[in-house]
Protein backbone atom coordinates (compact mmCIF):
# COMPACT_ATOMS: atom_id res chain seq x y z
CA UNK A 1 0.00 0.00 0.00
CA UNK A 2 1.58 3.47 -1.18
CA UNK A 3 0.75 6.33 1.38
CA UNK A 4 0.38 9.34 -0.42
CA UNK A 5 1.80 12.42 1.42
CA UNK A 6 -0.63 15.15 3.72
CA UNK A 7 -0.26 18.07 1.73
CA UNK A 8 1.39 21.32 3.53
CA UNK A 9 -0.09 23.47 5.12
CA UNK A 10 -0.48 27.11 2.88
CA UNK A 11 1.44 29.81 4.05
CA UNK A 12 0.15 32.09 6.62
CA UNK A 13 0.45 35.97 5.02
CA UNK A 14 0.78 38.97 6.69
CA UNK A 15 0.00 41.84 4.75
CA UNK A 16 0.43 45.44 5.12
CA UNK A 17 0.66 48.69 2.87
CA UNK A 18 4.03 50.28 3.12
CA UNK A 19 5.51 53.63 1.91
CA UNK A 20 8.62 53.64 -0.67
CA UNK A 21 10.74 54.18 2.26
CA UNK A 22 8.97 51.20 4.06
CA UNK A 23 9.18 48.75 1.13
CA UNK A 24 12.80 49.11 0.69
CA UNK A 25 13.97 48.99 4.76
CA UNK A 26 14.79 45.46 4.17
CA UNK A 27 16.91 45.03 8.23
CA UNK A 28 14.47 45.29 11.09
CA UNK A 29 16.71 47.04 13.20
CA UNK A 30 16.71 50.31 10.55
CA UNK A 31 14.86 52.36 12.07
CA UNK A 32 11.93 54.40 9.20
CA UNK A 33 8.92 57.02 9.65
CA UNK A 34 6.99 53.99 9.38
CA UNK A 35 6.27 50.26 9.06
CA UNK A 36 8.98 48.41 7.34
CA UNK A 37 9.38 45.39 5.16
CA UNK A 38 12.06 43.95 7.05
CA UNK A 39 9.95 44.56 10.23
CA UNK A 40 7.50 43.07 8.45
CA UNK A 41 10.12 39.89 8.24
CA UNK A 42 11.10 39.15 11.53
CA UNK A 43 7.21 39.38 13.11
CA UNK A 44 6.41 36.74 10.37
CA UNK A 45 9.42 34.79 11.82
CA UNK A 46 8.44 35.16 15.48
CA UNK A 47 4.64 34.61 14.66
CA UNK A 48 5.91 31.02 12.45
CA UNK A 49 7.91 30.33 16.12
CA UNK A 50 4.65 30.84 17.91
CA UNK A 51 2.14 28.89 15.88
CA UNK A 52 4.28 26.34 14.53
CA UNK A 53 3.13 26.97 10.87
CA UNK A 54 4.25 28.66 7.82
CA UNK A 55 4.09 32.73 8.03
CA UNK A 56 5.03 34.82 5.32
CA UNK A 57 5.43 38.84 4.47
CA UNK A 58 2.78 40.33 1.74
CA UNK A 59 3.58 43.90 0.87
CA UNK A 60 0.62 45.61 -1.04
CA UNK A 61 0.85 49.54 -2.92
CA UNK A 62 -2.63 49.95 -1.94
CA UNK A 63 -5.54 49.10 0.67
CA UNK A 64 -7.76 48.28 -2.40
CA UNK A 65 -5.90 45.36 -3.02
CA UNK A 66 -5.40 44.18 0.80
CA UNK A 67 -8.81 44.02 1.28
CA UNK A 68 -9.58 42.00 -1.79
CA UNK A 69 -6.39 39.63 -0.65
CA UNK A 70 -8.32 39.65 3.06
CA UNK A 71 -11.76 39.06 1.75
CA UNK A 72 -10.98 36.26 -0.66
CA UNK A 73 -8.39 34.49 2.15
CA UNK A 74 -5.30 34.59 -0.07
CA UNK A 75 -4.09 36.85 2.78
CA UNK A 76 -4.47 35.77 6.51
CA UNK A 77 -4.06 39.09 8.27
CA UNK A 78 -3.86 42.62 7.36
CA UNK A 79 -2.70 45.52 9.22
CA UNK A 80 -5.42 48.20 8.51
CA UNK A 81 -6.19 51.61 9.36
CA UNK A 82 -9.55 52.08 11.74
CA UNK A 83 -12.11 53.19 9.11
CA UNK A 84 -10.86 51.02 6.30
CA UNK A 85 -10.67 48.23 8.92
CA UNK A 86 -13.72 48.87 9.58
CA UNK A 87 -15.55 48.20 6.42
CA UNK A 88 -13.75 45.03 6.08
CA UNK A 89 -15.66 43.89 9.22
CA UNK A 90 -18.60 45.31 8.16
CA UNK A 91 -18.84 43.47 4.95
CA UNK A 92 -18.20 40.46 6.82
CA UNK A 93 -14.70 39.84 4.83
CA UNK A 94 -12.39 40.36 8.11
CA UNK A 95 -12.34 39.62 11.88
CA UNK A 96 -11.09 42.38 14.10
CA UNK A 97 -8.19 41.03 16.53
CA UNK A 98 -6.03 43.53 18.22
CA UNK A 99 -5.39 47.14 18.32
CA UNK A 100 -1.66 48.97 19.14
CA UNK A 101 -1.38 50.27 22.64
CA UNK A 102 0.24 53.97 22.27
CA UNK A 103 0.43 56.68 24.17
CA UNK A 104 -1.26 54.29 27.45
CA UNK A 105 -4.33 53.00 25.32
CA UNK A 106 -5.37 51.38 22.42
CA UNK A 107 -8.02 54.31 21.60
CA UNK A 108 -8.28 57.82 20.95
CA UNK A 109 -10.92 60.27 19.88
CA UNK A 110 -11.11 63.00 17.09
CA UNK A 111 -11.97 66.07 18.20
CA UNK A 112 -13.44 69.75 16.55
CA UNK A 113 -11.21 72.29 18.23
CA UNK A 114 -11.21 76.18 17.57
CA UNK A 115 -9.40 78.95 19.62
CA UNK A 116 -10.05 79.67 23.41
CA UNK A 117 -11.12 83.17 22.35
CA UNK A 118 -12.71 82.01 18.75
CA UNK A 119 -16.49 83.40 18.84
CA UNK A 120 -17.83 80.14 17.73
CA UNK A 121 -19.29 78.66 20.45
CA UNK A 122 -21.10 75.88 19.25
CA UNK A 123 -21.57 74.12 16.05
CA UNK A 124 -24.72 75.75 15.39
CA UNK A 125 -22.64 79.02 15.02
CA UNK A 126 -20.73 77.28 12.43
CA UNK A 127 -21.45 79.28 9.37
CA UNK A 128 -19.49 78.40 5.78
CA UNK A 129 -16.47 78.63 8.46
CA UNK A 130 -12.87 78.21 7.06
CA UNK A 131 -11.46 74.77 8.23
CA UNK A 132 -8.07 72.61 8.12
CA UNK A 133 -8.31 68.48 7.71
CA UNK A 134 -5.05 66.54 8.32
CA UNK A 135 -5.89 64.59 4.59
CA UNK A 136 -9.12 62.81 3.07
CA UNK A 137 -7.92 58.90 4.63
CA UNK A 138 -7.67 60.69 8.07
CA UNK A 139 -9.46 59.17 11.14
CA UNK A 140 -9.45 61.22 13.79
CA UNK A 141 -8.18 64.59 11.41
CA UNK A 142 -11.05 64.16 8.75
CA UNK A 143 -13.16 61.08 8.79
CA UNK A 144 -14.82 60.15 11.57
CA UNK A 145 -15.19 64.07 12.92
CA UNK A 146 -17.31 64.61 9.77
CA UNK A 147 -19.44 61.30 9.67
CA UNK A 148 -20.28 62.40 13.02
CA UNK A 149 -20.92 65.51 12.36
CA UNK A 150 -23.97 64.34 9.55
CA UNK A 151 -25.29 61.26 12.36
CA UNK A 152 -26.26 64.71 14.44
CA UNK A 153 -27.62 66.67 11.45
CA UNK A 154 -25.04 69.16 10.51
CA UNK A 155 -25.19 70.23 7.22
CA UNK A 156 -21.59 69.64 6.05
CA UNK A 157 -21.89 71.96 3.18
CA UNK A 158 -23.24 74.96 5.31
CA UNK A 159 -21.12 74.36 8.45
CA UNK A 160 -17.65 75.01 6.08
CA UNK A 161 -16.65 76.95 3.94
CA UNK A 162 -13.08 77.18 2.23
CA UNK A 163 -11.21 73.63 3.41
CA UNK A 164 -7.63 72.76 3.59
CA UNK A 165 -5.84 69.67 3.53
CA UNK A 166 -2.50 70.25 5.57
CA UNK A 167 -1.16 66.93 5.79
CA UNK A 168 -0.18 66.35 9.64
CA UNK A 169 -1.99 66.94 13.15
CA UNK A 170 0.73 69.89 13.99
CA UNK A 171 0.25 72.03 11.09
CA UNK A 172 -3.78 71.39 11.92
CA UNK A 173 -3.01 73.19 14.84
CA UNK A 174 -0.56 75.89 14.25
CA UNK A 175 -3.33 76.75 11.59
CA UNK A 176 -6.17 76.87 13.74
CA UNK A 177 -3.23 78.93 16.85
CA UNK A 178 -2.53 81.86 13.84
CA UNK A 179 -5.84 81.98 13.02
CA UNK A 180 -5.25 80.69 9.46
CA UNK A 181 -8.67 79.08 9.68
CA UNK A 182 -11.44 79.19 12.33
CA UNK A 183 -11.73 75.68 13.13
CA UNK A 184 -9.70 72.22 12.84
CA UNK A 185 -9.74 68.63 13.35
CA UNK A 186 -7.22 66.09 15.39
CA UNK A 187 -6.98 63.67 18.12
CA UNK A 188 -7.01 63.37 21.29
CA UNK A 189 -6.37 61.21 24.12
CA UNK A 190 -8.61 60.50 27.52
CA UNK A 191 -7.14 59.94 31.17
CA UNK A 192 -8.60 57.48 33.27
CA UNK A 193 -10.67 61.13 34.65
CA UNK A 194 -12.01 62.22 31.35
CA UNK A 195 -9.83 64.65 31.11
CA UNK A 196 -8.04 65.84 27.69
CA UNK A 197 -4.38 63.88 28.77
CA UNK A 198 -2.61 64.26 24.96
CA UNK A 199 -4.37 66.16 21.93
CA UNK A 200 -3.10 67.13 18.65
CA UNK A 201 -2.74 71.07 19.58
CA UNK A 202 -0.37 69.99 22.99
CA UNK A 203 -0.54 72.68 25.11
CA UNK A 204 -2.10 75.36 23.19
CA UNK A 205 -5.46 77.50 24.54
CA UNK A 206 -8.36 75.88 22.25
CA UNK A 207 -12.25 75.12 22.70
CA UNK A 208 -13.58 71.60 21.42
CA UNK A 209 -17.12 72.17 19.90
CA UNK A 210 -17.36 68.04 19.54
CA UNK A 211 -15.77 64.39 20.72
CA UNK A 212 -15.74 61.94 18.61
CA UNK A 213 -14.71 58.17 19.27
CA UNK A 214 -12.98 56.51 20.18
CA UNK A 215 -11.36 55.03 17.83
CA UNK A 216 -8.49 52.27 17.62
CA UNK A 217 -5.13 53.31 17.00
CA UNK A 218 -4.71 50.37 13.81
CA UNK A 219 -6.39 47.22 13.90
CA UNK A 220 -4.51 43.78 13.38
CA UNK A 221 -7.31 41.68 11.09
CA UNK A 222 -8.05 38.65 10.46
CA UNK A 223 -9.53 37.12 7.22
CA UNK A 224 -13.19 35.75 7.98
CA UNK A 225 -12.00 32.56 6.07
CA UNK A 226 -9.25 31.71 8.26
CA UNK A 227 -9.66 29.21 11.20
CA UNK A 228 -11.54 30.62 14.40
CA UNK A 229 -8.73 28.30 15.95
CA UNK A 230 -6.46 30.04 14.53
CA UNK A 231 -7.33 33.37 14.87
CA UNK A 232 -7.31 33.24 18.23
CA UNK A 233 -3.86 31.63 18.98
CA UNK A 234 -2.60 34.60 16.81
CA UNK A 235 -4.93 37.40 18.82
CA UNK A 236 -3.04 35.24 22.10
CA UNK A 237 0.36 35.28 21.10
CA UNK A 238 0.35 39.23 20.34
CA UNK A 239 -1.96 40.11 23.66
CA UNK A 240 -1.22 37.29 25.61
CA UNK A 241 1.42 36.27 28.46
CA UNK A 242 4.36 34.11 27.49
CA UNK A 243 5.12 35.23 23.33
CA UNK A 244 7.85 37.81 24.36
CA UNK A 245 9.35 37.68 20.59
CA UNK A 246 6.00 38.14 19.02
CA UNK A 247 5.37 40.89 20.95
CA UNK A 248 8.42 42.67 20.70
CA UNK A 249 8.71 42.56 16.84
CA UNK A 250 5.41 43.61 16.46
CA UNK A 251 5.73 46.51 19.53
CA UNK A 252 8.90 47.75 16.75
CA UNK A 253 7.25 47.14 13.93
CA UNK A 254 3.84 49.55 14.45
CA UNK A 255 5.57 51.63 17.19
CA UNK A 256 3.58 50.36 20.07
CA UNK A 257 4.07 49.35 23.88
CA UNK A 258 1.82 46.35 23.14
CA UNK A 259 -1.17 45.37 22.01
CA UNK A 260 -5.00 44.92 23.18
CA UNK A 261 -7.72 42.69 22.09
CA UNK A 262 -10.81 44.14 20.37
CA UNK A 263 -13.94 41.95 18.57
CA UNK A 264 -16.68 43.71 16.81
CA UNK A 265 -18.71 44.74 19.18
CA UNK A 266 -16.10 47.30 20.52
CA UNK A 267 -15.99 48.22 16.84
CA UNK A 268 -20.10 48.61 16.89
CA UNK A 269 -20.28 52.83 17.78
CA UNK A 270 -18.38 53.71 14.91
CA UNK A 271 -19.57 50.90 12.07
CA UNK A 272 -22.97 53.15 12.88
CA UNK A 273 -21.29 56.07 11.34
CA UNK A 274 -19.95 54.41 8.29
CA UNK A 275 -23.24 55.25 6.33
CA UNK A 276 -22.12 58.58 7.23
CA UNK A 277 -19.31 58.63 5.84
CA UNK A 278 -18.76 60.40 2.49
CA UNK A 279 -18.17 58.28 -0.70
CA UNK A 280 -14.62 58.09 -1.89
Amino acid sequence: MVLTPLPEPPDLRVGIVLSEEGRLTLRPTVRASGPTRGGLTALCEALAVALDTKVSPFVCETYRDLLSELHWGTLGLAWLPPMIALKAVSRGGAVPLVAPVRSGSAWYWTSLFVREDSPIGSLEELRHARVAWVDPMSSAGYLVIRASLRAQGIDIAEAFGKEHFLGAHDAVARAVIDGEVDVGATYAHFDDGGRVRTAGWGRAAVRSLKFAGPIPGDVLAASAVLAADLRELIAEALAGPGHAEVQRAATSLFSATGFERVDREHLSHLEELLAYVEPE
